[in-house]
């Protein structure tokens, strides 16, 4: 097993992101540690990360070992200055001191962010999760105790009725396995701008504006998106201002926080959980 330690410049509040993950029924922790499925050309592999301090992580694995921190790495948001620093002095002052340490986690890859912003539109947020985690454990791999998501591959040649009994509506299982049957490059698009995804994107059956800017922050670490019609959003900045904005007034309300919508996003949704 390789280990690899970072110091980081600004501090990381390793146990505040443990504790928001913990809302993934698949996520797995041993001995304060995360387990991380990563998926690779070479393979699955299971990473672990962990903090012994506040500007020390410790990563480790089994497998090949850079592209397996690269990918730690990227999905921890890792590489990237804290973008709390930007959004001191905004209106997300009070929430940046208790929250702002924290990070805003990408999923295991752009098709599983997609398919979890399809599973989690419009229902509530437990009920969401128990759906995510039936789909994964049902198409998905197990591996050293870890399930990794289904690919679009494993997802395609499903017929509908084998989604019957995970109590997906019967539009949602039509939206998923049209995602799957897209033939969308989602690696293809790690370097393409926002627009170029979210035209790809949008042209799915399903799929709107929310998802999209789900996907895009999610899936592919973009840093300034902001989904204003997020009921958590609206809700986020019904407590901050003492009125619930339209979301027209919410796109207007996060012209602040510019270039870092996608952390006052989730430092909004830390907010009110």
């Amino acid at each position: 097993m390789w280990q690899e330690e970072l110091l980081l410049e600004d501090d990381y509040d390793f146990d505040g992101i443990r504790r928001r993950l913990r809302g993934d029924r698949l996520q797995v922790e041993r001995n304060d540690q995360l387990l991380v499925p990563i998926l690779l050309p070479e393979g699955k592999f299971v990473g672990r990360i962990e903090a012994p301090e506040r500007r020390v992580i410790l990563l480790s694995g089994e497998g090949p070992q850079q592209p397996m921190v690269h990918q730690l790495r990227h999905r921890f948001r890792l590489d990237t200055p804290n973008p709390s620093r930007g959004l001191a002095g905004t209106s997300l002052d009070g929430i940046v001191t208790t929250f702002g340490a924290e990070r805003l986690v990408l999923d295991i890859n752009p098709f599983t962010a997609l398919i979890r912003s399809i599973i989690h539109q419009q229902i509530n947020l437990s009920f969401a999760q128990v759906l995510m985690e039936r789909v994964c454990r049902t198409f998905g791999t197990e591996q050293d105790g870890i399930i990794f998501p289904p690919t679009a591959e494993a997802l395609r040649d499903l017929e509908p009725e084998q989604f019957r009994t995970l109590q997906l509506s019967g539009r949602k299982v039509d939206y998923l396995l049209g995602a799957a049957r897209a033939s969308i490059d989602f690696e293809q698009l790690m370097t393409a701008p926002d627009a170029a995804i979210a035209e790809t994107l949008i042209a799915l059956k399903g799929v709107g504006p929310w998802t999209v800017q789900n996907v895009l922050m999610f899936g592919y670490g973009r840093e300034d998106l902001f989904p204003a019609s997020d009921i958590g959003i609206l809700r986020a900045f019904e407590r901050l201002h003492g009125s619930r904005p339209t979301v027209d007034e919410a796109v207007l309300l996060a012209e602040e926080f510019a270039p870092y919508r996608s952390h006052a996003a989730y430092l909004l949704w830390r907010s009110i959980e």
